[in-house]
């Protein structure tokens, strides 16, 4: 079902808790109902609906990845993202500094992720630690 994007930065700085495989299906659903009517949109976290729980999906360059319970354990390679957004802050982009590389352990599998599709990674990543871009760029991490 679709749902709002939460736009509030004290609900977008709650951190999300590990969420079970029977919650998975209908959070995905959700998730996939609602970043289809954003135009934008590559990524969007559990956190941005008001569940508070670590799922995200990002669907870009062909790729459906669905992030749940994700934790990085690696990374490499700083570069400044020029024009990061975020669909919570419709219209602001802002730049941030991203790891080009990174691993992590996805739904129990290690997978590594490069470039772009790493950025929005990282992006999401946040959404579930209570981080938004706009920490980013205030040095609050």
């Amino acid at each position: 079902m679709k749902k709002d994007i939460i736009t509030n930065l004290k609900s977008l700085r709650i951190k999300s808790e590990e969420v079970s495989s029977k919650e998975t299906k209908k959070i995905i659903k959700d998730l996939e109902d609602t970043l289809k009517n954003c135009p934008t949109g590559v990524g969007l976290s559990a956190i941005q609906i008001g569940i508070p729980k670590k799922v995200s999906i990002i669907r870009i360059e062909g790729l459906r990845l669905d992030l749940i319970n994700p934790e990085m354990i690696e990374k490499e390679g700083k570069f400044k993202m020029k024009k990061e957004g975020c669909l919570s802050f419709p219209g602001l982009y802002l730049d941030t500094i991203r790891h080009n590389t990174i691993t992590i352990i996805n739904n129990k599998k290690k997978e590594t992720y490069y470039g772009i599709i790493a950025v929005a990674i990282q992006h999401e990543i946040d959404h579930m630690r209570g981080i938004t871009v706009l920490d980013r760029k205030w040095g609050r991490r």
